[in-house]
């Protein structure tokens, strides 16, 4: 991570301040509108976020059982799912949490549709993926704790730049198909899938942590160096 990092706190979610590295006055959100795309590249955009989840979720060794989109115009606050479990390492959770916003980043960068206005929107869209990670580091913050999400964001872009072309082939498939399998996933990731627990068989956790124990998930300061 080089510099301190800025967070804007000009979004407000329920009563509270949303942080973001990118600012724009009167943002709207992660809705439909505020990206301002064709109806193919909000699919796509969809996509690329779920498998950031999905190939790190390979990356980390963790369990995947399936990623899935919606497609067409947002109905609910969730129009994507990357359904997982067993991350027993806490740096493989940083990348994991972070991995979908940062996809969704770099793809708009990549093919010239970036703008400030769409950046917050892909960070607003994650505000479900930072509040479970926060929720077992409390100790990560933007700027008022021991690790700055800052740091998370890095180590999720590292990953992404090792396995881009992993992530834009899953999410070239999940866009035809809009449901894809662990083992499919797998496959066009070049990535073996992790174990599952004694209980992946009989259920799916409602989130990809639910599983695993919170001091093993901890993000600590030991897994990055700050320059």
């Amino acid at each position: 991570m080089t510099g301190p990092a800025v967070w804007h706190t000009a979004i407000n979610i329920h009563g509270e301040a949303y942080p973001t590295r990118h600012y724009v006055p009167n943002a709207k959100g992660s809705s439909d509108d505020s990206f301002d795309l064709e109806a193919p590249q909000l699919n796509y955009m969809r996509a690329i976020h779920e498998a950031g989840h999905a190939v790190t979720t390979l990356t980390g060794r963790a369990h995947l059982h399936f990623a899935q989109i919606t497609l067409g115009p947002a109905t609910t606050t969730r129009s994507g799912v990357t359904d997982c479990c067993n991350f027993f390492d806490g740096r493989a959770l940083a990348v994991f949490s972070a991995a979908g916003e940062r996809a969704v980043d770099r793809w708009l960068r990549e093919n010239g549709l970036w703008t400030p206005a769409r950046a917050v929107a892909a960070e607003v869209g994650a505000r479900g993926d930072r509040r479970e990670f926060l929720a077992i580091n409390p100790h990560v913050g933007f700027g008022d704790r021991q690790v700055d999400y800052r740091a998370v964001h890095d180590l999720a872009d590292e990953a992404l730049d090792e396995h881009w072309s992993a992530v834009v082939r899953v999410a070239i498939r999940l866009v035809e198909e809009q449901r894809l399998e662990a083992d499919t996933i797998a496959t066009l990731a070049g990535l073996p899938n992790g174990r599952g627990s004694a209980k992946c068989p009989l259920r799916q956790p409602a989130d990809p942590w639910e599983e695993t124990p919170a001091q093993a998930a901890r993000f600590d300061r030991e897994y990055w160096n700050e320059d």
